[in-house]
């Protein structure tokens, strides 16, 4: 198995569902884990759950991934 730790991972859609587990997963190989949603009410609560897991190698923005420029922004920040 490939060494995550310490890598990044950008995951849309990373509030709810399989992105969560996917966050939830890679944050757990020691990875840092940004991940995007529609509303910061959902970003929020799952950073929020994100962060017992990883502590503060999660980030979480509003963005919607049917936006272009806002999924860019966010990977500029």
């Amino acid at each position: 198995m490939q060494n995550l730790n310490g890598k990044t991972a950008f995951i849309t859609g990373g509030t709810k569902g399989i992105g969560f587990g996917i966050a939830d997963a890679m944050l757990r190989e020691g990875m840092k884990v940004l991940i995007t949603g529609r509303t910061q009410e959902s970003v929020d609560k799952a950073v929020e759950e994100l962060t017992q897991v990883g502590g503060d190698r999660i980030i979480g923005l509003v963005a919607d991934v049917r936006d272009m420029d806002a999924q860019q922004n966010a990977v500029q920040k």
